[in-house]
């Protein structure tokens, strides 16, 4: 019976470890507006998908990186809204990231990512992409006529190169800041407190929506935990009897 419940623990630990290894489907629309994020999205994806589609995300590595062809979100940039998954965040408030390597691998440090989610509308009845921008094509962005953007580019740990915009209201010299200028109310609980982040007026017409945390796939990391656990009591009690 002990030789069973081992062998058993074993399958449920290596389908854990599959299933980090070759990613995970997930929606952004579906987390909480402002929820922590401790994996990594495909390149291809971030730069490419909406709130509402499905992306592929994959565990970080041991150093902290996310692996080659992923990217953890954007960095967080002061006072403007960018990307919808940003990091950086420290506990004091402060935006920070490093990469570097220790003998050989590679290691990084991006503190905390959240969901920032916005939603803007596009032109041409299209929406923001996760990266921040409107249109996947850099120079060709289509953002609304009120809305005024940057465009830039960042590279990963891996030197894969990764795009992101910034938003910000044609009209915020008339309408003023956003958020507070405190730092340490930007994040309580564990999730970031979007509506405390201080910003140049954001872009109207957003659909960040607040929808609940779907429910965890079976062949994710805490699905994999809660099946084992059971599975250990059942033979636990079986082994009593």
């Amino acid at each position: 019976m002990r030789s069973t419940m081992i062998a058993v623990l074993l399958s449920l630990t290596a389908t854990t470890a599959l299933a980090d290894a070759h990613g995970s489907k997930m929606k952004f629309a579906d987390s909480e507006q402002g929820a922590a994020f401790d994996k990594c999205i495909k390149i291809e994806d971030f730069n490419s998908k909406t709130l509402d589609d499905e992306v592929e995300v994959v565990a970080r590595e041991e150093g902290g990186c996310c692996p080659d062809g992923y990217v953890p979100g954007a960095k967080w940039y002061t006072s403007y809204k960018g990307a919808q998954v940003v990091c950086g965040f420290k506990e004091d408030g402060t935006v920070k990231l490093s990469t570097g390597s220790s003998n050989g691998a590679k290691t990084c440090t991006y503190n905390s990512c959240y969901v920032d989610k916005q939603g803007l509308p596009c032109k041409e009845d299209t929406k923001q992409l996760l990266n921040g921008c409107c249109g996947a094509t850099k120079g060709s962005r289509t953002f609304q006529d009120t809305c005024l953007s940057y465009d830039y580019t960042f590279k990963t740990a891996y030197n894969n190169q990764v795009e992101y915009c910034l938003s910000y209201d044609k009209d915020y010299g008339t309408k003023g800041w956003s958020g507070t200028a405190e730092l340490t109310d930007d994040q309580k609980d564990g999730k970031l407190v979007t509506e405390n982040l201080y910003t140049y007026t954001p872009c109207e017409g957003g659909s960040a929506g607040g929808a609940a945390p779907a429910p965890a796939p079976a062949t994710t990391t805490s699905g994999a935990l809660r099946s084992a656990a059971t599975v250990v009591g059942i033979l636990g009690v079986i082994t009593m009897a």
